[in-house]
């Protein structure tokens, strides 16, 4: 296990730990539910696990990106849904804490904040008026853990200004206003909960100006238009470490797998055939790339770090997802056919770390190395369209 130095770092991450037994009791409930039990949600709001990255100014702890990753990887070692839930939604918070003033005072209301996400709404463009952008019967896909938020932060499509060229913008829905649909039946990550939403068609959904936030905003190399609370979290460029986190999760999935391998190696006869003390070190050097990409990022001279260093960070969350599928899938192939019922755990575990690693993020393809970094940051913007995410 890495450790932070930093113990206010620390303690999220110990708190994690501690919860993944628990949520490992609920797990196969969760996929049976296909959202969270109550219960695991109860646990991370206790814990305050959904508002790591949310600033101190609003209520948060005010954390960066390496314990967000650590925490995910914690919390998916007992729950893969759990973990990515988490993930998800914190790293919403994040985003939605460099809105509006009048936007923050709305959100940031509790001691635990609970923002779903979805990258692109489907359906006609946004329409630019007086107050805002309106929206006329939009769909959105894959929006996790919209059973348990109060609001959604969707991408659409939307000028700047009246008769500008239309460009990414960020729009915070309230969830009582969306229509959840119940087609979330997936192989794996089922107790994500991420299933499709659309907004009214008439007379469509207003969303306030101070709701609303150009995607550029969120590149510390561009001016905000409501300045940064904070300082750490918020040089970082939302195209290099928006799935960051989820990258966790494949670590915990990967972790989970050569625990139930190791539990059950424990019982059988014979010797193992497994190498597990090198899969083990797989996973930690997939997790040791990350840490390290995130503090280059950090300590960078360029605000969010240069395109180089922003490349390389794409590149290594690709890199920990690929790799730790890996890791699964030969625990997977090791354990005998009795792992095909689906009271085996590590079949869910297989089944949610296969899911997880279709995300576009993890495609090592799609991102490439270092010298394709201009293909890289263009790419950034629609990671997760619903066409092709998994979750």
């Amino acid at each position: 296990m890495a450790t932070l130095t930093n113990i206010e770092s620390a303690a999220p991450v110990a708190a994690a730990r501690a919860l993944a037994p628990r949520l490992r009791e609920h797990a196969a409930e969760a996929d049976r539910l296909r959202t969270l039990p109550d219960a695991t949600v109860r646990l991370l709001d206790e814990a305050r696990l959904f508002d790591v990255l949310t600033p101190r100014e609003l209520g948060g702890a005010g954390l960066g990106f390496d314990t967000a990753v650590l925490v995910a990887e914690e919390l998916a070692r007992g729950c893969a849904s759990a973990g990515w839930v988490c993930a998800v939604l914190g790293g919403t918070a994040w985003a939605v804490a460099q809105m509006a003033p009048r936007a923050r005072e709305e959100v940031f209301t509790g001691p635990s904040t609970r923002i779903a996400l979805q990258l692109r709404l489907g359906g006609p463009p946004a329409e630019r008026v007086a107050d805002g952008l309106l929206l006329h019967g939009m769909r959105g896909r894959f929006c996790s853990g919209i059973d348990h938020a109060d609001w959604i932060l969707a991408g659409v499509s939307a000028p700047r200004t009246e008769g500008a060229d239309p460009e990414p913008h960020f729009a915070l829905l309230p969830r009582e206003r969306t229509e959840s649909l119940d087609d979330w039946h997936t192989s794996g990550l089922r107790g994500t909960g991420s299933r499709s939403f659309t907004t009214p068609a008439a007379p469509g959904l207003l969303v306030p100006e101070h709701r609303v936030l150009p995607l550029s905003a969120l590149d510390p190399l561009n001016a905000s238009p409501y300045g940064r609370p904070g300082t750490a979290p918020y040089r970082m460029a939302h195209t290099a470490v928006g799935t960051v986190a989820l990258a966790g999760v494949l670590l915990g999935t990967a972790r989970a797998a050569l625990d139930a391998h190791t539990e059950s190696a424990g019982r059988a006869p014979g010797p193992d055939a497994l190498d597990v003390p090198a899969l083990t070190a797989t996973v930690d050097a997939a997790r040791a790339l990350l840490l390290a990409d995130l503090k280059a990022l950090a300590d960078s001279a360029t605000p969010g770090g240069s395109r180089e260093e922003r490349a390389r960070m794409r590149r290594d969350i690709a890199h920990a997802g690929t790799r730790c599928r890996a890791v699964v899938n030969a625990v997977y192939e090791a354990s005998g056919s009795g792992v095909i019922y689906d009271d085996a755990p590590l079949q869910r575990i297989w089944r949610d770390a296969n899911a997880a690693a279709q995300h576009p993020t993890f495609d090592l393809r799609r991102w490439g190395p270092p010298h394709l970094e201009a293909q890289t940051e263009a790419r950034s913007a629609d990671i997760t369209s619903p066409q092709e995410t998994s979750a």
